[in-house]
């Protein structure tokens, strides 16, 4: 008992230390590193819309399906923390950042239940300071959790395959997420009925009390009733846009070329976790090809060696397939954005090779000696990276510049005008404009205009401040007609990709 105790107490400090290092991974330099662009104007104008407009919301943003929103949840968790700190968009990291501390424990959990507990060490700490990962979840956008939903999701899948199928209430809670989350998890249903079948027999536990159906049905109702309140009042529109989805011909790579453009995307997605500075996408294509094949390869070994079953095999096997397959057969363009899902698999079969490493080296703590080195490449990494010359912080002190020069001038409305040698940056501007109380119009010779240069080595003769890679031209005239800034004709447009 004493020897348990002791191993209990060592695997939950080392869990402890991991959260701490996820902690700090993911706030060190928040404000600096904190990529604020379009998703993150727009959330935020959405989280605006909601706590100052007082507009009950069904939907959040356009996905990149024309018709089809993701649901509102992330929303409303931001809105809230919106309305905690005084508005102000760096609380959208609160959210995120616990949903990754939850991931961590969940893979903990979760490996150490079907597996054991070096192997969900292991995980958690693969996910915990993976400098890919770090950064998706700095992002700050709804999809986010889908390392947590696939986690629990893999909990289901193994659980179904032991014939425990008292899963229902949180399988309720996943099924209700996807429309919240990331429609790309709809083909990965098709593990459900597979893992049932796969489950012996005179192991299943049918018995599912009325209480647990009962409080599905509501998580169920609730999770959706955005979803179906938004179809019924628009005739279905989503249902309508998935279905022409699936017919829309984008025009990209097909046969042959788009097979091995499919296994390249979830190469650069899956080797994107751990190389430094995001610069997966430049890896050679033969590397990133044969990544998945690898990655295929080892599940096979890993059920040979009877680390997995035979029956967790067919199920990371299909897994892994079935989202290939969908990447494939889909006539939409292929993006590594929609192979996220493949993480969890990549992460499970990393640590069962390290735990492997380590049992074959019994003298020597082989995996803990790799992580050890990992954890010090990473962290070095982070420490020593460059400041973003054009995120959030940038941003920010650009807009208080103005708004104060604005102020000192008594001008009761401005126009802004983006100079611009790369497209892109002028997104993120819009909600930190409005959160720092300026009235904007749209730019001309009877209001004072702002020049935002970026970068402002375009325009380094003239501009009068630099932020980062901005760079800021004070207007020309400084002509203050209180009637331009209430006419309706000189107000901008809704911000793109915002639907009221």
């Amino acid at each position: 008992m004493k020897i348990l105790k002791d191993h209990f107490s060592l695997s939950t400090a080392l869990l402890i230390f991991i959260l701490l290092l996820g902690l700090f991974f993911r706030i060190y330099k928040l404000e600096i590193f904190y990529p604020f662009g379009h998703d993150q104007d727009l959330f935020a104008w959405v989280a605006k819309d909601i706590v100052a407009d007082h507009h009950f919301r069904l939907i959040g943003q356009e996905t990149s399906v024309n018709g089809v929103f993701i649901g509102p949840i992330f929303y409303y968790l931001i809105a809230i923390c919106f309305a905690l700190f005084n508005m102000d968009p760096m609380s959208a990291n609160i959210p995120t950042t616990i949903f990754s501390l939850l991931t961590i424990f969940s893979i903990y959990f979760v490996f150490s239940k079907f597996f054991n507990k070096t192997i969900g060490l292991v995980g958690a700490f693969i996910y915990a300071v993976s400098p890919g990962i770090v950064f998706l979840d700095r992002w700050v956008v709804p999809t986010q959790p889908t390392i947590l939903w696939t986690t629990w999701y893999l909990y289901i899948l193994f659980s179904l395959l032991k014939g425990k199928i008292k899963t229902l209430i949180p399988l309720s809670i996943l099924l209700g997420l996807i429309w919240h989350v990331h429609i790309a998890f709809i083909p990965l249903l098709a593990l459900l009925p597979l893992s049932f079948l796969l489950s012996p027999k005179e192991n299943r536990e049918i018995k599912v009390s009325l209480k647990d159906i009962i409080i599905s049905g509501l998580i169920l109702f609730s999770l959706l009733l955005p979803l179906v309140t938004f179809e019924v009042r628009h005739n279905f529109q989503q249902v309508k846009g998935l279905l022409n989805a699936t017919q829309e011909d984008r025009g990209d790579v097909k046969g042959f070329e788009r097979l091995i453009k499919t296994f390249d995307a979830t190469g650069k997605s899956l080797s994107g976790m751990f190389v430094l500075n995001n610069n997966a996408l430049n890896l050679s294509l033969n590397v990133t090809v044969l990544l998945p094949i690898i990655l295929l390869i080892y599940i096979l070994y890993s059920g040979y060696i009877k680390v997995l079953t035979r029956n967790q095999t067919i199920i990371l096997i299909s897994w892994m397939g079935i989202t290939l397959l969908s990447q494939f057969l889909s006539k939409r363009s292929i993006s590594e954005y929609y192979l996220n899902n493949l993480f969890i698999i990549f992460i499970l079969v990393l640590s069962i090779f390290l735990f492997k490493i380590n049992s074959i080296f019994k003298k020597l703590p082989l995996a803990l000696v790799i992580c050890g080195i990992y954890l010090l490449i990473v962290t070095s990494w982070l420490i020593n990276r460059p400041d973003d010359p054009g995120g959030y912080l940038q941003k920010r002190l650009t807009i208080e510049y103005i708004r104060n020069d604005a102020l000192l001038n008594n001008y009761p409305c401005i126009g802004i005008n983006y100079i611009e040698g790369n497209k892109g940056f002028p997104n993120g501007f819009r909600y930190l404009f409005w959160h720092n109380g300026l009235n904007l119009v749209t730019p001309g010779g009877d209001v004072p205009v702002y020049d935002i240069v970026t970068p402002w080595t375009i325009s380094e003769k003239e501009v009068s401040v630099k932020f980062g890679m901005f760079g800021v031209i004070l207007p020309h005239n400084n002509i203050s007609n209180k009637n331009i800034c209430t006419d309706k004709d000189r107000q901008l447009l809704p911000l793109w990709g915002f639907t009221n």
